[in-house]
């Protein structure tokens, strides 16, 4: 079993190619080092600059923590300054990492049914790593596969433990979609026109 995960790991290939470095796919290490730098590049609602970009660049093209800590390369710094100089390359390289984003976040839909939620003292992402060594992954594989792979099979295993988890399939949300689109509209259509005012 461990290794079948080892050699999958070594079959892995960089993805798109973003400020002329190729990026790894999207794995749980990624995320909690970009967190902890606190890239504005995962929020969509934060405004990201040049430096977010060239930074969040490094963090994805690396499985090695040590190599963010590094100092700015003079390719780095050269880059940074070219965004910096002309905002329309910096967007065609923004609208790429986006694209990455948006390539790497198949997650499962769930449905979870009503229950006391549990106190969680650890994060999820630790959560879900714990998971997948608990049933036969090895830790550097757990912290570096896809990290939408790295959800389903938690999902996969939590379903297989008793978790009262149901997957949603794309037919089911969207019909779910609908029938909560219905809902509000027929509450807005129902509800009374309100009195106008009379002075």
């Amino acid at each position: 079993m461990e290794k079948r995960w080892i050699k999958a790991t070594t079959i892995l290939r960089p993805t798109i190619k973003v400020a002329g470095v190729r990026l790894f796919p999207f794995c749980l290490r990624h995320r909690v080092a970009l967190e902890a730098l606190d890239s504005p590049v995962l929020d969509t609602t934060k405004k990201i600059g040049p430096t977010d970009l060239v930074l969040a660049v490094r963090v994805l093209s690396t499985h090695n923590l040590d190599d963010v800590r590094k100092p700015w390369t003079i390719a780095e710094q050269f880059r940074i300054a070219l965004y910096n100089h002309s905002p329309a390359r910096f967007i065609a390289e923004l609208r790429k990492l986006l694209i990455y984003f948006e390539a790497q976040s198949l997650w499962p839909r769930v449905w979870q049914k009503d229950e006391k939620p549990k106190s969680v003292a650890i994060p999820w992402q630790l959560t879900i790593v714990a998971s997948l060594v608990r049933n036969g992954v090895p830790i550097e594989t757990a912290w570096t596969m896809p990290e939408a792979d790295a959800v389903w099979l938690y999902f996969a295993n939590c379903k297989a433990e008793g978790a009262s988890v149901e997957i949603i399939s794309d037919d089911e949300w969207d019909a779910m979609e609908r029938s909560k689109a219905e809902t509000t509209k027929a509450a807005v259509s129902d509800s009374p026109a309100p009195n106008p005012r009379v002075n």
